[in-house]
């Protein structure tokens, strides 16, 4: 097998279009689909379908596809450990993490990991938690700073744990229930009836996240649905709301800021999530990739200044 054909070949998998693959890797649609037809013509069988203007793996293509990526696998594995015991310290990293608390930590983590390591690049993707398992189990990802709650991890993904944090039911300072919150709330976190909130607005995050998942069982624990103003893909617009008097929210702990006119609740059974940097289980990390890791760790347990 050629390497770079089972690249093109994995391209029209990822793409399932042979005209986006092709621009993906700067062929012409028509060097590609030559490609692929002699391909299929060695093999005496198709690789892909074409069904409603999509390509899909037949059975021989998905085979062929397995062998595929275990052999690109391979070589990217085999350069890492061969770049480490070299001492190279060119390289990229493919890394995840949230658009806001994940980019947060990285661009104070970077200048440290920079000065170390140079030659070093990352390739990076913003994405929600459930989109980084799936980019680390497809591979598409090295490592993912990511969080997970009541012990609920992927078996094939190792997880090194960073901090625990509760998550939050925030009020702003001018509800009426308020006053339960006590002197430092942002300290404290004491417990409230989610119940007392039924005839409340919530604004929510986005049903894809983790901490949506979260914020429905403890709706579907307290018994009631509540009445949604509005549901955001950010968790910092929806802490703003809390911050601007709008409307009662859930978000993680280190959201919390002690100068905003909020009170600061749990729900039982007080919920935590563990934040943690991920990788697949039995994946070899670079001295660079664990460099990074560390850094990542100190800086989110708080042992390293931004």
């Amino acid at each position: 097998m050629d390497l770079r054909q089972i690249d093109n070949i994995i391209a029209i998998e990822q793409e399932k279009s042979i005209s986006k693959a092709a621009q993906k890797l700067y062929l012409t649609q028509s060097a590609l689909n030559q490609q692929l037809l002699r391909l299929e013509k060695e093999l005496g069988t198709q690789l892909f379908e074409r069904k409603s203007h999509s390509m899909v793996p037949t059975v021989a293509g998905r085979i062929y596809l397995n062998t595929a990526h275990q052999m690109v696998d391979l070589k990217q594995e085999t350069y890492k450990i061969i770049h480490d015991i070299s001492g190279e310290r060119r390289g990229e990293i493919s890394l995840a993490y949230t658009p806001e608390q994940g980019s947060i930590m990285f661009s104070n983590v970077y200048p440290l990991f920079h000065a170390a390591y140079p030659e070093i690049t990352f390739r990076i993707t913003e994405a929600r938690v459930k989109t980084m398992e799936q980019l680390l189990l497809q591979k598409e990802v090295t490592i993912a700073c990511l969080a997970y709650f009541d012990n609920r991890k992927n078996p094939a993904v190792e997880y090194v744990d960073m901090a625990e944090e509760f998550i939050v039911l925030g009020l702003p300072a001018t509800h009426p229930l308020a006053g339960l919150a006590g002197e430092n709330s942002y300290k404290t976190f004491p417990t409230i009836d989610l119940t007392l909130l039924k005839e409340d607005s919530f604004a929510l995050i986005a049903r894809d996240s983790r901490m949506r998942d979260i914020a429905d069982e403890l709706f579907l624990r307290a018994g009631f649905s509540p009445d949604i103003l509005f549901e955001s893909a950010s968790t910092q617009t929806v802490f703003n709301m809390v911050r601007q008097q709008i409307c009662p929210a859930f978000f993680p702990q280190s959201y919390v800021d002690p100068d905003a006119p909020i009170v600061y609740f749990t729900v039982p059974p007080r919920y935590t999530w563990m934040r943690s940097i991920a990788y697949l289980k039995g994946s070899y990390l670079t001295k660079p990739e664990k460099h990074f890791m560390s850094l990542a760790i100190n800086y989110v347990k708080g042992n390293q200044q931004a």
